[in-house]
């Protein structure tokens, strides 16, 4: 009876072993800022009980709460958390509004939001989280954080102190060797490292927000450092010098001293094949330079070991739109034609979807020239052709015509309708620019399409999960080489900040007043039709888009009814998607959370937060058998002003 109660003890925990061992994930599970392209295996959330997930825990950082405001660049908490070693660590900025309230590395348990320990930083730490470099046989593991005027750290594990041997007793300043003497100084307190840094094997690689002023500014550099001694390893010049390849798209002196074609997203490393993936964004003041401005607007695919150039695509040439690559590159695998191909897909403002064999650069589905329809100003210099990916299509609005004009009530509609007859309103499409004879409305704005935040991918359904937004961009009939009335979206946000008239190109300060109809409560509505915010699914597979779903709730639009309230809105901030079917999202400025269902779309829960979550998710099991999603919600955006801010990262988890 003992040897038979004993096997029915084995087979019991066997089979409970088995039954966990699909929830089960190493100690170290998420190590990396978008590690596994924001896909996680855990299954215990699922479709069918999502709609039970509770608030478990809150970690406020200290700057507290207000009713509306914006924390700046430089003050954003966007973090996604890393979990190494069953500890949650996550990086906060200072407050504007409190000079002793300090920057912190912060040790979390992640199972109760209890602070295990605090690392106090000597300067801001700008960006959104940390970078975690495993160390050697004989040197132990560091998490690395960049800071404001240029500054990277690197912080013992073991210690919980600089690493005194990485540069100067702890830090590199990255500002040094890209700046010339023309810049000298003057540009030291708008460069910043703005995301956690790359690490391959025992490099880490970083970008750079160098600023947006016209030139002499410092470069935006992709640069490599020794991840034990901080020593600069190798240097890839985003504008190429003399005698580098494609110099002579720069005519004259006019790659002197300028900050463009820098990466303010993330970049991504294939550790396997040693490259690292960096979306580059456009070529500030390109009506000061004619060409197609490499590498402004690229994919560059690097060697990750040495920064040799291994492929690149330009994306947009000549870039008069503030069309960035934002998001940062996603690595899947595409199932075609009877093989497995690696490959890397990259989404911009304008739109559009590329996919990119990882190796050869190729494009999978194919990608072409295209003539656009330029302006009638003799000085434009925009390019007469741009690159066009033959699938999937546009993932978010990329014109307009008469048949777009918002038809949410009779009154909408006939206000509309009027204003693009007496304007002389003609249809827009891809790349439109600025008339003289007839007034149009671009999209998409130089909000985007989607703008910045990881994208999400699951690899057992083929499907990647992008956030997009529809924002229009007005242009009357007049000649109008470089301005021009951004509308927005979200008509009750008043001017929102980040247009693009002071740099020269297409976009003026964004407006909610122009061609948009005045509600009776004093707000407003664009007069192009919803969805103003929305989740799109490609399938990577077959190159089409799976399903679109409108993203959030605006309430401004209330008084419409539902086709007012759910019509979406702006959105800021990546997602998450997990092996039971779910897509995890905040981004939006109604300040929610969400999770959809991965297959179809459908809205399966949400939550409200403090503040809109501008951020990645993240999701991780707890040493109590639950598993849990956390979402840092700090709003303070540009597509927020004049909504909630507050300092709290969020944690759910289904009730015990």
């Amino acid at each position: 009876m003992r040897f038979m109660a004993r096997v029915a003890a084995f087979v019991s925990a066997l089979v409970l072993s088995v039954s966990l061992l699909g929830q089960r994930q190493p100690v170290d599970q998420w190590p990396g800022y978008q590690y596994n392209s924001n896909f996680s295996p855990l299954a215990q959330i699922t479709p069918e009980n999502v709609s039970k997930l509770a608030e478990a825990w809150t970690f406020h950082y200290g700057a507290g709460s207000k009713g509306s405001g914006s924390l700046g660049l430089d003050y954003r908490f966007e973090v996604q958390p890393l979990i190494i070693g069953g500890v949650m660590y996550i990086s906060t900025p200072g407050s504007p509004d409190d000079p002793n309230l300090k920057s912190t590395i912060s040790a979390i348990e992640p199972e109760t939001g209890k602070v295990l320990w605090q690392y106090h930083a000597p300067r801001n730490i700008h960006g959104r989280g940390l970078a975690y470099w495993p160390g050697t046989r004989n040197v132990g593991p560091r998490l690395i954080f960049a800071t404001d005027k240029g500054y990277i750290m690197s912080l013992d594990l073991k210690t919980h102190e600089l690493a005194q041997n990485f540069g100067d007793k702890g830090s590199v300043d990255a500002y040094v060797g890209v700046a010339s003497a023309k810049v000298g100084e003057s540009r030291r307190n708008s460069f910043t490292v703005p995301n956690p840094v790359a690490i391959y094997k025992n490099l880490l690689i970083s970008a750079a927000r160098p600023g947006e002023g016209s030139p002499p500014q410092p470069r935006g550099d992709i640069r490599s450092w020794d991840a034990i001694t901080g020593k600069l390893v190798w240097d890839f010049h985003v504008i190429p010098q003399p005698g580098e390849p494609n110099h002579e798209d720069w005519t004259g002196d006019t790659w002197q001293d300028r900050s463009g074609a820098n990466i303010w997203s993330t970049m991504v490393v294939d550790p396997e094949r040693g490259i690292v993936f960096a979306p580059t964004g456009d070529s500030n003041h390109a009506d000061t330079a004619p060409g197609k401005n490499l590498y402004a607007n690229c994919l560059l695919a690097l060697d990750a070991a040495t920064g040799k150039l291994k492929w690149f695509h330009q994306l947009v040439h000549h870039d008069v739109w503030d069309f960035d690559l934002p998001t940062p590159p996603l690595l899947i695998d595409v199932h075609k034609d009877g093989r497995v191909i690696p490959a890397v897909l990259q989404t911009g403002k304008m739109s559009y979807v590329y996919v990119f064999d990882r190796v050869t650069g190729e494009p999978i589905y194919g990608m072409e020239e295209r003539p656009v329809k330029r302006s009638d100003d003799p000085n434009d210099q925009s390019w007469p052709t741009q690159p066009f990916p033959l699938k999937p299509g546009p993932i978010a609005r990329v014109g307009m015509s008469k048949d777009d004009i918002n038809k949410m009530t009779p009154e909408i509609e006939k206000f509309c309708t009027d204003f693009w007859a007496n304007n002389h309103l003609e249809a827009s499409g891809p790349y439109a620019r600025p008339m003289s004879r007839a007034a149009i409305v671009t999209f998409p704005s130089a909000l985007g399409g989607p703008n910045w935040g990881p994208l999400s991918w699951n690899p057992q359904l083929g499907l990647v999960f992008i956030n997009v937004h529809n924002t229009g961009s007005f242009r009357p009939a007049r000649p109008l080489p470089t301005g021009g009335d951004v509308i927005g979206a979200e008509p009750a946000g008043g001017r929102q900040g980040g247009g693009r008239g002071a740099r020269g190109g297409d976009g003026g300060p964004l407006r909610a007043d122009t061609f948009s109809y005045k509600l009776p409560n004093g707000g407003s509505v664009p007069c192009y039709a919803p969805p103003y915010g929305a989740l799109v699914a490609v399938d990577v597979n077959k190159g089409e888009i799976a399903w679109t779903s409108t993203l959030g709730v605006n309430e401004s639009l209330a008084s419409l009814g539902d086709v007012g309230l759910k019509s979406g809105t702006r959105n800021l901030g990546g997602s998450l998607a997990t092996a039971s079917g779910l897509v995890f999202i905040a981004a939006t400025n109604d300040h929610r959370f969400r999770a959809f269902d991965a297959k179809t779309g459908r809205e399966l829960w949400v939550t409200e937060l403090p503040a809109g979550g501008h951020a990645t998710p993240m999701t991780y099991m707890g040493k109590d058998g639950s598993q849990y999603v956390v979402i840092a919600a700090s709003g303070g955006t540009a597509i927020g002003v004049g909504l909630p801010t507050s300092d709290a990262l969020v944690a759910y988890r289904l009730p015990k």
